[in-house]
């Protein structure tokens, strides 16, 4: 049973998840539970729902966990029937997503179905009741577990153990059997013989994720999103339908000098972004790449070669929080690959309610730093740097915060071995308000 709550401390809407009574009366459930929720709660999100707070009442076990406004899969396969085939591959990658960030942290879901899957109004796919699961597996044998799970599809090894990722890849192949044809699999791994148009590469796809034996199934939620990649484009708009042949001549000959010049400004507007030359930003939607009016001076200078300083490590510096911000995805923004990001965790109400936090880049060495170049697809957030020895005491040198772009160059002159990038404001990103970065690099200062 779930209510919907108001924390009334931080004025947040939650979502309160109460537990069979039988369950909160079961110490072995309880310790294995807590387990879990420890678990949960360091994991990144989106698309897993945050997990805020745990506790017990009058025997009641209870969960407190993020509010997200959302329709369950469930709800949307009971009241629009099997979804295009895009949409159904794009939320079952999605989940897959969240599942392997679980996996890395050594958390299995073991209960997921249509229900768990919340989708917002704006697209984004959640995950929910990470752990319950898990804690049933670990307090009672296989198949008590299975039995209080219900009659749902099931892989045999969750029914008489062991179970592993493996058994969250075949949960996810019966959710995307759903999605795609609105019946569970109910032993039948082929999709397509209940909907014909489905291709039969990504029947293959489903069919191997339902395969009876683990070691048949893709060894990961990885592997499986990674498969699942080509079908899960949604297919670009249809063009608008030709103009009627009974318009003038004369209107079309009208129209094609603007149109011929709109054509080659859009040419030529492509070309300076696939050269770098542009970026996306500035007040007219288009600006010269690496633009330092919004951000300050640009790092170049014409005596001056700037190396990119690839840190040892990153971390994160909280002094003002619970000294925590999404760890485990704090590669990402080093990572070198600008579709990758880190996330920082969701403000709700829009304000950190502190001085910053910070990202740490180790440098492993004494650099002479010339700058910091920081991208990010949700600009706008605030960001003060420093160059130093101490990580600690950079947030007391950092300089006066500067609004980000979404290619920010900023000079950052100094010696040492820590970069210090002082987050101090969040923007809304359409999964909350929050600080997203995609890259960051540290430019060392070398003579021409």
């Amino acid at each position: 049973m779930v209510w919907r709550g108001t924390d009334r401390v931080l004025r947040r809407p939650v979502s309160v998840k109460l537990l069979r009574p039988e369950l909160g009366s079961d110490p072995a459930f309880t310790r294995s539970l807590r387990e879990q929720v420890r678990r949960v709660a360091s994991l990144p999100e989106p698309p897993l729902v945050r997990l805020l707070d745990t506790g017990e009442q009058d025997g009641v076990v209870f969960l407190v966990r993020e509010h997200v406004e959302g329709v369950s899969a469930r709800a949307i396969l009971d009241r629009d029937g099997p979804r295009p085939i895009p949409e159904a591959a794009s939320i079952a990658h999605r989940v897959l997503e969240g599942l392997a960030a679980a996996h890395a942290a050594g958390v299995l879901h073991l209960d997921l179905e249509p229900g768990d899957v919340l989708l917002t109004a704006d697209g984004e796919v959640r995950l929910t009741d990470l752990g319950i699961g898990a804690a049933l597996h670990g307090s009672r044998t296989p198949a008590e577990a299975a039995g209080l799970l219900g009659a749902r599809d099931l892989p045999p090894e969750q029914r008489r153990g062991p179970v592993d990722r493996r058994t969250d890849v075949f949960a996810v192949g019966a959710l995307l059997f759903e999605l795609l044809t609105v019946e569970p699999p109910r032993g039948r791994s082929s999709p397509r013989t209940l909907r014909p148009e489905i291709p039969r590469a990504l029947d293959r796809v489903v069919a191997r994720a339902l395969a009876p034996a683990p070691s048949e199934r893709f060894p990961d939620a990885t592997s499986f999103a990674a498969a699942l990649e080509p079908f899960s484009r949604v297919p670009s708009a249809p063009r608008p339908p030709a103009a009627p042949p009974h318009r003038e001549r004369w209107v079309r000959t009208w129209l094609v000098a603007p149109a011929l010049v709109l054509v080659l400004a859009a040419a030529a507007i492509a070309v300076g972004l696939w050269l770098g030359r542009l970026e996306v930003g500035g007040p007219l939607g288009i600006r010269p790449a690496n633009d330092p009016t919004p951000a300050g001076p640009s790092v170049r200078s014409p005596d001056t070669t700037l190396v990119e300083v690839e840190p040892v490590r990153v971390s994160v510096l909280d002094p003002f929080g619970d000294g925590r911000e999404h760890d485990a995805n704090l590669g990402l923004a080093v990572d070198g690959d600008e579709v990758t990001v880190w996330r920082s965790e969701n403000y709700f109400d829009g304000r950190l309610n502190k001085p910053g936090v910070g990202l740490v880049l180790d440098l492993g060495r004494t650099v002479e730093v010339a700058g910091v170049r920081l991208s990010t697809p949700h600009p706008g957030f605030a960001v003060a740097l420093a160059v130093g020895d101490d990580p600690r005491a950079l947030v007391d040198g950092a300089g006066e915060p500067i609004v980000t772009t979404a290619r920010t160059e900023r000079v950052l002159a100094g010696s040492g071995r820590y970069v210090l990038v002082w987050i101090t404001s969040v923007v809304p990103t359409g999964s909350g308000n929050r600080a997203v970065i995609a890259e960051l690099e540290v430019l060392g200062a070398g003579r021409a």
